[in-house]
């Protein structure tokens, strides 16, 4: 898709929405035709139809209001009030016995445990999702590819390293038999990351090479990137730059993160941005600047809404850090990030800055 085919895609859904809007009292599946566009168009006055059905005397709808406003609350790093609405979303759901609802609603809420460190609560919610989504029929395949990274994730920070083998393999393979050049490249992003999790370089290596080459090839295309390629680009930046980094490159380092972190301004994703931000704390860490390195995974936990206590490099780097700057020195660096408003926190992940550079660095997305 060219950036004009997409300018045209999101008029027509501004379109529709406001004439959905027009009429605040829609019953049924025309409100979820409502709350979903939306959903997607992503502005004040969209969005207030979703306040609206959150707040409604429709459960079922107020679960769904609910569902869409975590995914935004979760997207801006706000998860306090990302958990507040998976659990009122998933009380919802519950109470109109809707299994599509749990089983959407129950991987936000293990991502959640996840980074509070419950990596038993987590893995109970993946299973019993699972277990609902095979009662009203199969995901399609991105819902499935989806569902495969948070396994794989998960298994990886429970030291699960067969399961997580086997997963990625069999994920792979379900990949391979779609179509969609997107899925794929979206797919080889992740596996890269967690290859180099795994100690496994040369495959990671060999992954974002060919999944850089197909990159380079649609843009020569189209002359522009979709709203997806961005995030696929900020996926692939990162993980070269933690491959740089684990391999002494460090000029290589550098130049995928800045490429990671142009990219991710463009999504608009602070969660996605947080990951960009753990390797600039790698590589500022690398040149012996271990106070800037603790500020930045302060500045990383700010854009995600929480501290991750399971992610291996995370806690790595702060215990790397501690040693080096002491615990209460840490602390109150990683603090100041921390306390960072999200708007200041993504300036102050833009890698230029650890050059010094700071007349180039980026502006904050909005």
């Amino acid at each position: 898709m060219t950036a004009g085919e997409a300018a045209d895609d999101r008029a027509r859904i501004r379109e529709l929405t406001n004439r959905l809007l027009a009429y605040p009292e829609l019953p049924g599946p025309y409100g979820v035709y409502a709350l979903t566009l939306a959903f997607l168009q992503e502005d004040r006055t969209a969005l207030a139809i979703v306040e609206q059905l959150a707040d409604g005397d429709d459960v079922w709808l107020s679960g769904l209001a609910r569902m869409f406003r975590a995914r935004l609350a979760e997207n801006a790093g706000d998860l306090d009030r990302t958990r507040a609405d998976v659990t009122a979303a998933l009380a919802r759901f519950r109470q109109v016995g809707d299994r599509w609802g749990q089983a959407t609603a129950l991987p936000m809420r293990a991502q959640l445990r996840q980074y509070d460190g419950d990596l038993d609560g987590a893995l109970a919610d993946l299973r019993e999702a699972r277990s609902l989504a095979a009662e009203f029929g199969s995901l399609s395949l991105g819902d499935q590819v989806f569902s495969d990274l948070r396994w794989i994730d998960l298994h990886l920070r429970r030291g699960d390293t067969v399961l997580a083998i086997t997963m990625i393999e069999s994920a792979r393979e379900r990949v391979r038999r779609a179509t969609s050049r997107e899925l794929l490249a979206l797919f080889d992003a992740w596996e890269s990351g967690f290859r180099i999790r795994l100690g496994d370089l040369h495959r990671a290596r060999a992954l974002l090479d060919e999944t850089e080459r197909d990159l380079d090839a649609e843009r020569d295309l189209d002359g522009d990137t979709t709203f997806a390629g961005d995030h696929v680009r900020t996926l692939v930046g990162s993980a070269r730059a933690w491959l740089c980094l684990e391999t002494g490159d460090l000029a290589g380092a550098e130049k995928a993160l800045e490429k990671a972190y142009a990219a991710t301004l463009r999504t608009r994703d602070l969660p996605i941005l947080s990951l960009v931000a753990v390797n600039a704390a790698a590589y500022a860490e690398a040149h012996g600047r271990h106070h800037d390195s603790a500020v930045l995974l302060g500045a990383a936990s700010r854009l995600r809404g929480a501290h991750d206590h399971t992610d291996r490099q995370v806690g790595e780097l702060s215990r790397r850090g501690q040693a080096a700057l002491g615990e209460e020195a840490f602390a109150a660096a990683y603090e100041k990030g921390w306390r960072l408003d999200g708007r200041t926190a993504a300036t102050e992940v833009d890698p230029a800055r650890l050059r010094g550079e700071r007349g180039t660095a980026h502006p904050a997305p909005e």
